[in-house]
């Protein structure tokens, strides 16, 4: 991982960085410090509007709450400072985010990745998908929420709920993240105009590309009777370049190298050396990029987000809301590779003919310095075009039917609809090519790699039946909810509140790709004259001309010349190419079935009931309140998959149910005004993932990757139980110290992936398969499908620091600090290397350490804030679940620094200036505890000048 010297420079940078931030913007301060604040404050006077307000009640809210709760709030539309809700997430103590094309995609919180913690969109729980990067996770086809769905405008409040209480919802063992949209008697004034127009600038990909947002309010002059309707759009041009290896294997797989090969200090045999099965001889192999390479990701990303509300109140005990949400997002991406694929491929024309010419190996067994002869080079371009379309409709009655007695019903219903209708891969090979080379002794992240040849060339580049791919790939998935609730609240006696309802949730998942009928390698052969006519010139790693550039493959030309969307079978220069394509009827239309797995459907109904009692006394001056309660819900699942036989895909249902007894107390103990302490106690679970629970199964079977992965139904949910205690100190107005200490324990982890190397021809498929790609019938195929691992005890504490400034002097009493830090630890244990044993490690999406930090000035004026946000590495696979011989899978530590500043011309407009990733943090993944390089991409910093007003 990065050494502790490099993370302290970065720290240093990035403290800074976010200092000068807030200090540059005026060299006047330090001769004003006596006079008047910038924007013509007194001393005497503290601004508390825009962001001070904010934070201030958002601090209201979490004293005022009963569990552990954090909150932040935008008082206007467009004011959080961040490109989306995950990005503003990440400033709450124990929230982590994971990036994708720069832009946050989503959380962790305390340690738990996205599979753990639920999301609820005005009341409702929710789910929305997007597609990504192979590298980013690809389609998210679990429960998960991918934020960037969503532009930040169209929420004012995200309230994040650490602790478990009976009257939320189920299903989070990490917390229940609820974003509230505006409502219009939320407002003061009867009438409400605001908005925002900004233009936005990447210093990568050189693009402007504007963002607005508008809202619009109503109320009578009684305030019984609103309407507030707000939309926000934008559109983002993306560019991500860098490295990739596709991971690192040990040159003794996949055939090993050609027995001339020599490497200084090596025999043939040491370097062929054949991995162990159960992993003890991996620390002595010789490891190698799979396949190394330059890549260049272009992302055009258009947002489109609408929301609305009406609310009355026709008496004062009746209120009736109704809301409506709807977003679009729609994304073009692009993704060009220079490669070299032989170090990854198996059979006689695969690594074993390439030759090691001369190299040398490091202390950590890497070959970090080759040159190669008879090495196949690759240029690739993969286009996808997807969008994910939410709506959400949901209403709510509260009632009072006397002065201790009130009900309330909520029915709600929202759908998320992920489609890619375009996925497609064509590429062009070079066999055999002699002087290729790599260097990572300079740098270890970012390689000099010399192709050997002059790859700008088309002559140098052809198109091969039986090598060249065309990938057509197709992806759609699907959710959506049925939520109703009813219930009541009873108030028992002085300080005593009964609270109890029933819920029923029904929730549908529905997935589908579609692929070739055959191998993706049947392509048919095409002429150099017609090679030069599919290829473009294309400018290299980052355009900068040290790092050469190569053609690269035509996609609308080969949609032109071959046909390949034909559907049909058509001909190649004589050849008879099949371009058809599976349809939702997997097991009729496709007798490979190579998508079955992410072919599928899964209906769960939940039924809940339970009560609550909240209650509020005093004890010999001490204040304690809090809540006690039971959930008890019953999970019916309904799965729909294809199974595999002798290459024959065969529909599978599987029906299943289980119940969960949760209680829960949270309690606090006011001391004072000032401090209090918290204590919650819960058992909670997390219901499986759900393309885990398709009793299919998939075999992804290429050249470079073998890989046959397995559904499992039966997966029984995640549980554990939860302490938190916490002591939280209100020193100041605005101000707040807090230390939180916190454990859950774990008892059955779904998720845990068993890989074992199994020969090809004893997993009933056509030998064809196989060897039509020049593949040896008996290869080796990795079996991956989940099961219920053992559990394990997740510890750590939070600290939290918010401090307003206004005991210093002059200007300077403007200023405040909000920071906060979180240690989590957990080991678990994972199925041992190969599948063999059992291993222990951490848990997958946790980083130890996470820290946030950020300065603002507030006055009349002027609105300054710099922000930091670190988060240290974190393994997404461990033990069994790595690949490729190596330990463990992840991602090393990223620092982000952010900055923004408003400057208020008049009460109603400001200009405003924002500048994020502001170091160009890179995204830096690895495999092995030797940290070696998988991904390592730029995405450059991002700016946005515009005005923002309010009426």
């Amino acid at each position: 991982m990065t050494s502790s010297m490099v993370l302290r420079r970065r720290l240093a940078r990035s403290a800074s960085i976010t200092v000068l931030a807030i200090a540059c913007v005026s060299p006047a301060i330090a001769q004003d410090s006596e006079a008047e604040g910038l924007g013509g404050a007194s001393p005497a006077d503290i601004i508390v509007t825009g962001f001070r307000n904010s934070v201030q009640t958002a601090q209201a809210e979490k004293r005022e709450a009963t569990g552990a709760v954090d909150v932040i709030k935008a008082e206007d539309i467009a004011k959080f400072p961040d490109n989306n809700l995950a990005e503003s997430l990440q400033r709450i103590p124990g929230v982590a985010i994971s990036r994708e094309g720069g832009e946050g995609r989503s959380i962790s919180v305390r340690g738990l990745g996205p599979e753990y913690t639920r999301v609820r969109i005005n009341g409702m729980e929710a789910v929305a998908t997007t597609g990504g990067s192979d590298a980013g996770g690809g389609v998210n086809r679990g429960r998960g929420f991918d934020f960037n769905v969503f532009a930040s405008e169209l929420f004012n409040s995200l309230t994040v709920r650490k602790t478990a209480s009976a009257s939320v919802e189920e299903g989070s063992l990490g917390a229940t993240v609820d974003l509230q949209a505006a409502r219009p008697l939320d407002y003061k004034d009867n009438f409400v105009i605001a908005g925002s127009a900004r233009a936005g600038y990447n210093d990568l990909s050189k693009a402007w590309d504007p963002r607005f947002a508008g809202l619009v309010s109503w109320q009578n002059d009684s305030g019984t009777f609103g309407v507030l309707a707000s939309g926000a759009y934008s559109t983002r041009t993306i560019k991500e370049t860098g490295h990739s290896t596709v991971r690192w294997s040990p040159a003794g797989v996949n055939g090993g190298f050609n027995a001339a090969s020599t490497l200084p200090g090596y025999t043939a045999a040491q370097i062929n050396t054949a991995p162990a099965a159960d992993g003890s001889n991996w620390d002595s192999l010789i490891y190698h990029p799979r396949i190394p390479r330059y890549d260049t990701w272009t992302n055009d990303i258009k947002r489109l987000g609408l929301t609305g509300a009406v609310q009355w109140k026709p008496s004062d005990r009746t209120e009736i809301t109704v809301e409506g949400l709807y977003s679009k997002s729609k994304t073009k991406r692009q993704e060009n590779y220079i490669e070299a694929l032989s170090f990854s491929r198996t059979g006689a024309s695969g690594k074993s003919q390439t030759i090691i010419r001369d190299g040398e190996v490091n202390d950590q067994n890497e070959l970090v310095y080759g040159v190669f002869d008879d090495v196949d080079m690759r240029i690739e371009s993969r286009h996808d075009e997807f969008s994910t379309t939410f709506y959400q409709v949901n209403s709510e009655l509260k009632q009072e039917l006397s002065d201790t007695f009130r009900v309330n019903g909520y029915v709600g219903y929202s759908k998320s609809k992920f489609d890619s209708p375009v996925q497609t891969t064509v590429v062009l090979d070079r066999l055999n090519s002699d002087g290729f080379s790599w260097d990572y002794r300079d740098n270890d992240r970012s390689p000099t790699i010399n192709w050997g040849f002059d790859p700008n060339n088309p002559a140098n580049w052809s198109f091969i039946n039986g090598t060249s791919d065309v990938r057509i790939r197709k992806n759609e998935v699907t959710n959506d909810y049925l939520s109703t609730k009813l219930g009541g609240q009873w108030d028992l006696a002085e300080g005593f509140k009964l609270s109890f309802g029933g819920e029923y949730r029904r929730f549908r998942y529905d997935t589908f790709e579609s692929r070739r009928f055959v191998a993706e390698t049947s392509s048919g052969t095409l002429t150099p004259a017609q090679v030069a006519a599919l290829t473009t010139p294309f400018g290299g790693v980052t355009g900068d001309p040290a790092y050469g550039g190569y053609v690269i493959p035509n996609l609308q030309g080969f949609v032109d010349t071959l046909g390949i969307y034909c559907n049909c079978v058509t001909d190649i220069n004589g050849r008879a190419v099949d371009f058809r394509v599976n349809d939702r009827d997997v097991a009729g239309s496709n007798p490979n079935a190579t998508a079955a797995s992410n072919t599928g459907n899964i209906k769960e109904v939940d039924k809940a009931l339970w009560f609550q009692v909240d209650f509020e006394q005093e004890f010999g001056g001490v204040t304690v309140r809090g809540d006690a309660g039971m959930r008890y819900v019953k999970t019916q699942q309904t799965s729909f998959g294809y199974g595999l036989a002798s290459g024959v895909a065969t529909p599978i249902t599987v029906k299943r149910s289980y119940e969960n007894w949760l209680p829960s107390m949270n309690l606090v103990a006011e001391f004072s005004p000032e401090f209090l302490i918290r204590f919650g106690a819960a058992q909670v679970i997390t219901r499986p993932g759900l393309g885990a629970l398709s009793p299919g199964g998939n075999l992804t079977l290429q050249a470079a990757n073998q890989v046959f992965n397995q559904g499992n139904p039966f997966l029984n949910p995640t549980e554990a139980f939860n302490l938190d205690l916490s002591a939280e100190w209100y020193f100041a107005p605005g101000s707040l110290l807090g230390v939180s200490l916190f454990q859950k324990d774990i008892g059955s982890l779904s998720g845990t992936q068993i890989s074992t190397l199994v020969p090809f021809n004893q997993l009933g498929f056509p030998l064809n398969l196989a060897t039509d790609q020049g593949l040896a019938p008996d290869v080796p195929v990795t079996v991956r499908r989940t099961i219920n691992g053992d559990g394990g005890k997740l510890k750590g504490f939070e600290v939290n620091y918010q401090h307003q400034l206004d005991f210093l002097p002059g200007i300077f009493r403007n200023l405040g600090i909000l920071a906060n830090y979180t240690y989590v630890k957990a080991d678990l244990k994972y199925p041992g290397p190969g599948g063999i044993g059992v291993v222990t490690g951490p848990l997958t999406n946790l980083s130890k350490h996470t820290a946030n930090g950020t300065l603002f000035y507030e006055d009349k004026l002027l609105s300054l804030r710099g922000s930091v946000s670190y988060r240290s590495g974190y393994v997404e696979s461990f033990g069994g679940g790595a690949r490729d011989q190596n330990t463990e899978e992840g991602v090393n530590s990223a620092i982000n620094v952010d900055a923004s500043i408003g400057v208020n011309i008049t009460d109603a407009l400001t200009l405003t200036i924002e500048g994020n990733n502001l170091t160009n943090e890179r995204k830096d993944q690895y495999i092995d505890e030797d940290n070696r390089v998988v991904l390592n991409h730029t995405f450059g910093r991002q700016f946005y000048f515009g005005v923002r007003f309010k009426y």
